[in-house]
């Protein structure tokens, strides 16, 4: 196997836990709305899996809020309040420590919106020092705009061959693919195990700690 000289690596999921900021979110807006939100363990494995918003929505009675929960979402979502309730993944410092150590690349692509408060969660919960790079990427690229930022990053003499990507959804599966580098996707993070099977040529793992380079 070709030795890994650069990781990119997706923030939440692999590095973050979002569980309970995903589910501060959902239930603070609903209840604005007049709605019951369902517990956090049956919302966490709707959204897992991919039971898709309009199907969270009908859980509660309030698929009619569609649009009018997604503008609440974008709002909050990033907020100090909500971004205080991430949680670093268990054994994510240790691997990130261990990788810096072998001299390896490690490079952040993230959709997150706001930059500033990107920075200052990464520096709170300890990940910064370990990154060599930070992009930011909009979400309606998909993938491609993954992919097109980590292709601009990768430095001239790093090669695909020596090149992981460590994700946790299509999104992440999207733009290793594009960039033809080899993936691993966690089943800790937004999607659930049964449907990260589903995408071809993947390494999965528990968690990021199981990551074999």
């Amino acid at each position: 196997m070709n030795e890994i000289r650069q990781i990119f690596l997706d923030l939440d999921g692999p590095l973050l836990d979002g569980k309970e900021r995903h589910y501060f979110c959902y239930q603070t807006i609903l209840k604005r709305f007049g709605f019951e939100p369902v517990g956090i363990d049956e919302y966490w494995a709707s959204k897992r899996g991919l039971a898709g918003l309009s199907g969270v929505l009908d859980m509660s009675g309030a698929g009619a809020i569609h649009d009018d929960f997604v503008a609440a979402w974008r709002l909050i979502i990033e907020s100090p309040e909500a971004l205080a309730l991430d949680r670093v993944q268990e054994g994510a410092i240790n691997c990130l420590r261990h990788w810096k150590e072998m001299g390896i690349r490690l490079t952040l692509v993230t959709m997150r919106k706001n930059r500033r408060a990107l920075e200052e969660q990464l520096e709170l919960t300890g990940l910064r020092q370990f990154l060599d790079a930070i992009l930011v990427c909009d979400h309606v690229n998909g993938g491609g705009g993954k992919a097109d930022a980590a292709r601009c990053a990768l430095q001239d003499n790093m090669k695909m061959n020596n090149t992981m990507w460590i994700g946790d959804t299509e999104i992440d599966w999207d733009a290793a693919q594009l960039l033809g580098c080899r993936i691993v996707l966690v089943e800790n993070g937004l999607r659930c195990r049964e449907y990260l099977c589903t995408l071809n040529s993947s390494v999965i793992v528990p968690s990021i700690g199981f990551t074999s380079l």
